[in-house]
């Protein structure tokens, strides 16, 4: 039997143990990585709010994000349940015969013989009482002749208005508003008013020419200076 048996053997299994020594410790340098978290791209963490007092609970409610079409306490109330058809009236029962003296109904004595008759007894008034309006008198306005309006020449600036009662010029149909140009000194007028704008009736304009510097006189009423007198009807 050969010696060096036994000894080939044993070196045999030494050189196995230290291969899979050696193969556990590359195998320990080489690890799989853990496996990471997943996260949604679109989950949002949810934050449960306490609140202490009803001021922070109604504010949390205001910036709740929940949508608005969502039935929530406020916009949602249990459904009203009708009644049938004619279920109102089942406490009252059924009359089918009325005795005419129980109606009590008030009749007039003497009913008239027209319709129009009955209107006599109880008129209707004035028929605007029932929308807020009333009857209100106009008051009569005095009569006047003309209307009289005299202004500073260079300003425009209003100096005299007045209406005239005592003027009485021609009946005319129709007479426009007519305008004289006058100058005034500290002695009155220097000379004639000057017609600038006619009343389209030549008997008109010549009764105020007339009337503003005989009657009305008014060189006397005004300070020196240059006007225009108007006269309308």
């Amino acid at each position: 039997m050969d010696a060096r048996a036994p000894f080939g053997k044993r070196r045999w299994a030494a050189a196995g143990v230290a291969a899979v020594a050696l193969a556990l410790l590359v195998a320990a340098l080489f690890r799989a990585p853990a496996p990471a978290l997943s996260h949604s791209p679109g989950a949002t963490p949810i934050v449960i709010l306490a609140a202490p007092d009803t001021l922070l609970k109604d504010e949390t409610a205001l910036h709740d994000p929940a949508p608005l079409f969502l039935p929530t306490e406020w916009n949602s109330r249990p459904e009203v349940r009708l009644g049938e058809p004619g279920g109102s009236f089942a406490a009252y029962p059924a009359e089918f015969h009325f005795d005419a003296d129980a109606l009590r109904i008030p009749l007039p004595n003497d009913v008239p013989a027209r319709p129009a008759d009955a209107l006599t007894g109880n008129p209707p008034g004035n028929m605007l009482l029932g929308i807020g309006r009333t009857d209100d008198r106009v008051p009569i306005l005095a009569s006047r002749g003309a209307f009289l309006e005299i202004v500073a020449a260079g300003t425009g600036a209003p100096v005299f208005s007045s209406p005239l009662a005592g003027a009485s010029p021609p009946q005319a149909a129709f007479w426009r508003p007519l305008e004289f140009t006058a100058a005034v000194d500290a002695a009155g007028l220097v000379g004639p008013l000057v017609l600038s704008v006619g009343s389209d009736v030549e008997a008109v304009d010549a009764y105020f020419g007339r009337y503003l510097v005989q009657t009305f006189q008014v060189g006397k009423r005004l300070a020196p200076g240059f006007y225009r007198i108007r006269v309308g009807p």
